[in-house]
C-alpha cells in the first residue's frame, strides 16, 4: 500500500503573487505521466495513480495504442482519472520511413481519441531536420501543424508543439528553443496551436522565468522534469525537484502569469525505470511536496512559516 503523505497547505507568497498560489491547488493540478512508469500498462498506470490519488494522466500515445485504444478509452472514462495531455505524436520530415500521410492519419486519430479524454491538449513533436534543408523541414511542420489545427479546434483541445533540447536532434525534433516553437507557432498563427513547455528542455534558458509572462497565453501544458546539468543523452531527466533546475522559480512565475493548467510529472531515467514504480511514484510525489512549499523561499522576504515534511503516519492528501 502507498505510504501516507502530506501536502504543505501553505506557499510562501511575495506582494507579486496571485491570491491562491498555494501547494493543495498545486497539487490538485499536478498530472503523472505514463513514460514515469514505463513498465506498467495503461491498465496498471490507471490502478496505481488512483491509488495513489493522482488527479490526473498524462497518456502515451504510444502505450494507448499497445493496449488497445478502444480499451483504454473505456478504462479512462471509467477512472476517476482527468486527462492532463494525450502525446507525443508527429514526426513530419519523414523520420524512420513513416510517410505524411501515416504520419497525419495517426496525429488525427490521437486529436480525436483527446477529444473523447477531454485531454485539453496532444503533444506534437516536428521531427528530426533528416535529410531536409531547414527551411523545408519548418515548411513541413508548418503545413502540418495547419492541417491539425482545425480538427484539434472542433474537438476542444490544443496541439502542443514540444521544442527539445538539441540532443534529441537525431530522432525527435529540429526545434530547440522557445524561439524556435513560437516562430512556427506565430506562423501557422491558429488559436488552437500552442506549446508544450517542457521545463527539461527549456529550463536553462537564460531569463526563462522573466519571459513567461509574454507567452503564458500560448502554454497548453507544462512538463515537469529537472536534470542535474546540461543534458547528455535523451534519457537523463530527474525527478522534479532533484535536480539543478530552476523549478521553483519557473512554477512560481508562470502562476504568478495566471497559468491555469496541468503540470505533468514526466521522468525518463534508466535507472529510476528500474526502481519498483510504487517507490517512483512516492519519490516523485515527495519531492514534488517539497518543491511547492519551498517556493522561491530563498527570493522573497516576509514568507509564510512553512510546514516541516511529515512523517509517514499524516493524514494522506
Amino acid at each position: 500500500m502507498p505510504a501516507k503523505v502530506e501536502l504543505p497547505q501553505n506557499l510562501p507568497v511575495s506582494e507579486s503573487a496571485v491570491q491562491n498560489l498555494d501547494a493543495s491547488a498545486l497539487h490538485h493540478r499536478v498530472a503523472m505521466n505514463e513514460l514515469t512508469t514505463i513498465r506498467w500498462s495503461v491498465a496498471e498506470d490507471i490502478e496505481a495513480y488512483q491509488l495513489w490519488n493522482i488527479p490526473a494522466i498524462g497518456v502515451s500515445w504510444r502505450k494507448l495504442l499497445e493496449f488497445g485504444v478502444q480499451k483504454g478509452v473505456r478504462m479512462l472514462r471509467q477512472s476517476d482519472l482527468s486527462v492532463s495531455n494525450v502525446g507525443w505524436v508527429g514526426g513530419f520530415t519523414g523520420h524512420n520511413g513513416f510517410g505524411h500521410s501515416e504520419v497525419m492519419l495517426d496525429a488525427k486519430r490521437a486529436v480525436r481519441v483527446a477529444g473523447q479524454l477531454r485531454s485539453p491538449a496532444v503533444t506534437v513533436l516536428t521531427g528530426p531536420q533528416n535529410r531536409h534543408i531547414n527551411s523545408h523541414a519548418r515548411r513541413l511542420a508548418v503545413s502540418a501543424l495547419c492541417e491539425l489545427a482545425d480538427l484539434a479546434a472542433s474537438y476542444n483541445v490544443s496541439i502542443a508543439l514540444q521544442p527539445m533540447h538539441q540532443v534529441y536532434q537525431q530522432n525527435w525534433s529540429f526545434i530547440h528553443s522557445l524561439d524556435d516553437a513560437l516562430e512556427l507557432i506565430e506562423r501557422v498563427n491558429h488559436p488552437a496551436v500552442k506549446l508544450a513547455f517542457g521545463t527539461y528542455h527549456l529550463g536553462g534558458e537564460e531569463d526563462v522565468c522573466s519571459r513567461i509572462r509574454s507567452i503564458v497565453d500560448k502554454i497548453a501544458v507544462v512538463h515537469l522534469s529537472d536534470c542535474y546539468g546540461s543534458p547528455q543523452h535523451e534519457n537523463d531527466r530527474e525527478v522534479p525537484g532533484e535536480g539543478h533546475l530552476p523549478l521553483r522559480e519557473i512554477v512560481y512565475a508562470l502562476e504568478s502569469a495566471g497559468y491555469d493548467g496541468w503540470y505533468e510529472t514526466e521522468v525518463w531515467s534508466p535507472d529510476l525505470w528500474k526502481m519498483d514504480h510504487h517507490d517512483l511514484i512516492e519519490r516523485c510525489l515527495r519531492s514534488q511536496a517539497a518543491l511547492f512549499s519551498n517556493e522561491l523561499k530563498t527570493s522573497f522576504t516576509g514568507l509564510n512559516t512553512l510546514s516541516e515534511f511529515p512523517d509517514e503516519d499524516s493524514s494522506t492528501y
